[in-house]
């Protein structure tokens, strides 16, 4: 299998640069990204998959069957590695472009600041960081809640994906999801009380707050997902309830 490629930093840096300044945004309706084979690297250690686009479903819905895609395709990543915005600005203009196109409607899109958000937004990291990325940002929420002891061990990835306020809004995004043992703790406690919730909207807006909160004041990296389980265990009925007033989160816990 051949080895990744990805673009150099100052090629992609300049690129959305150009973005932010509205210049060459109709390279994004292209059916292909244009840009020069010398710009190409070899990434060391990272194989390139076969197949993958292919896979990639560009609606909400298939955004589990992507995420998990992606997964599989870059399951040799080390943390460090998937940190990396380089690997993943560089996928979204080139091997996964047509997908990120399509999944973000680029050609549907006549308005040229509009155009532009949606480019900065979802193509770079730079924009709102690794988490939010339209590629990097699925392959970390399976990496947070693929569980290998289980039969199917995407079961609680499944169940964060069926959900697009606690995926994409609250809970997916927030600082106490990035501690592996919160997000299966949390997620298996959804699961197992998942008929009682009548709004897990209200739901994932109170439990990111509260565990924002707590991290504030806790060393919650330190704990196990037990811990977590229990947490929602005595606090479920808190955060089923409706509030008129949004809390502001905290998101300086470590």
């Amino acid at each position: 299998m051949a080895l990744q490629t990805i673009l150099k930093k100052s090629y992609i840096e300049k690129i959305f640069e150009e973005v932010e300044n509205g210049i060459g945004l109709d390279r994004f309706k292209q059916d292909a990204f244009p840009f020069e084979d010398e710009y190409l690297l070899v990434t060391p250690h990272v194989k390139h998959p076969e197949n993958l686009l292919g896979q990639l479903v560009p609606t909400t819905d298939g955004d589990f069957q992507t995420a998990t895609s992606i997964y599989n395709a870059y399951s040799q990543l080390t943390p460090l590695q998937a940190y990396n915005a380089q690997l993943w600005d560089s996928l979204s203009l080139t091997d996964l472009f047509p997908y990120m196109q399509k999944r973000w409607g680029l050609k549907d899109i006549d308005d040229n600041d509009k155009l532009k958000n949606t480019i900065l937004n979802h193509f770079t990291v730079k924009t709102r960081g690794v988490m939010r990325h339209g590629l990097g940002g699925l392959w970390w929420l399976v990496y947070l809640t693929v569980d290998d002891d289980r039969d199917n061990r995407f079961e609680l990835t499944e169940m964060l994906f069926k959900n697009y306020t606690l995926r994409y809004i609250r809970l997916g995004v927030s600082r106490v999801i990035q501690h592996k043992e919160a997000a299966i703790g949390i997620l298996q406690y959804l699961k197992d009380n998942e008929r009682h919730i009548t709004s897990m909207e209200n739901v994932a807006n109170a439990l990111t707050s509260y565990f924002n909160k707590l991290g504030a004041v806790k060393q919650l990296t330190f704990l196990n997902r037990d811990f977590f389980y229990k947490e929602m265990d005595a606090h479920i009925s808190e955060f089923m309830v409706t509030s008129s007033k949004k809390e502001e989160d905290t998101n300086d816990w470590d």
